[in-house]
């Protein structure tokens, strides 16, 4: 694996194909090839799901706690 002849980091070329990258938004990472882009932004969905559901647990456990105090 090799940086583009360019010196572009935005492909690489791998036995001699030129894959070029997709960049996420959120975090700045570079995907090669760019169909790894959609899997990666759906980690990051789920990932946001599961602490907003944590996050409701957690302010629910609070407010009971101070209705019994």
């Amino acid at each position: 694996m090799q940086a583009d002849s360019n010196g572009n980091s935005n492909s690489i070329v791998i036995e001699n194909k030129t894959l070029h990258a997709a960049k996420c938004d959120k975090c700045g990472a570079k995907m090669y090839p760019t169909s790894l882009l959609r899997p990666h932004l759906d980690r990051h969905q789920r990932r946001n799901h599961w602490f907003m559901t944590e996050l409701r647990k957690l302010q629910y456990t609070m407010a009971h706690m101070r209705d019994i105090a």
